[in-house]
């Protein structure tokens, strides 16, 4: 592997758009096994997620689970400086007596996932579940199960295929990692 100059940044590819896309029908596949008959309810945690759980749809769709979605703003990061988790207006209700299927496109400390999976289980669902593109295993600081991983790697800072510095290089349709981060 090399790295290739995107938007003025050194960005190594760590998984091909190919790997990325069979990765996530892959989870799909067990997903739709797991929730065969139900109609969960995907919780997108913030923008960097809305590419992976989209993904995830169609691939739950294709296997004949009809799904909805909701958004959750949901922010830790500013640049590389990861902070406190901030959730912005959420009603637990909407999560009662639901299938939840937490989605989001990494977990690095956990922290965000871990707020957000509180937020759930406070609405009383019937099942939750966590989906993630993207992990950092040495990383992880938050008690929470995650029941779907794309990928495990190690360090760096993480681009691409929805995750982004800043707001850029989140339409990279590979995972890379920026040349210079642990």
């Amino acid at each position: 592997m090399s790295f290739q100059d995107v938007a003025g940044r050194r960005v190594l590819e760590l998984r091909s758009a190919r790997e990325v896309d069979e990765r996530i029908d892959a989870i799909a596949g067990s997903l739709a096994r797991e929730l065969a008959g139900r109609t969960p309810l995907v919780v997108v945690i913030a923008e960097g997620a809305r590419r992976f759980a989209a993904r995830l749809a169609i691939g739950l769709e294709a296997r004949g689970v009809a799904s909805e979605r909701i958004e959750v703003r949901a922010r830790r990061s500013h640049g590389t400086e990861l902070r406190a988790v901030e959730i912005e207006g959420c009603d637990p209700g909407v999560f009662r007596d639901r299938d939840v299927v937490i989605t989001d496109d990494i977990a690095d400390e956990g922290r965000t996932i871990e707020a957000v999976a509180a937020l759930v289980r406070s609405g009383s669902p019937r099942s939750l579940r966590v989906a993630v593109l993207v992990c950092k295993p040495s990383r992880l600081r938050a008690d929470i199960a995650l029941d779907h991983v794309g990928f495990e790697v190690a360090g760096g800072w993480i681009v691409g295929y929805g995750m982004d510095l800043d707001g850029a290089l989140r339409e990279l349709d590979f995972l890379g990692v920026l040349e210079g981060t642990d």
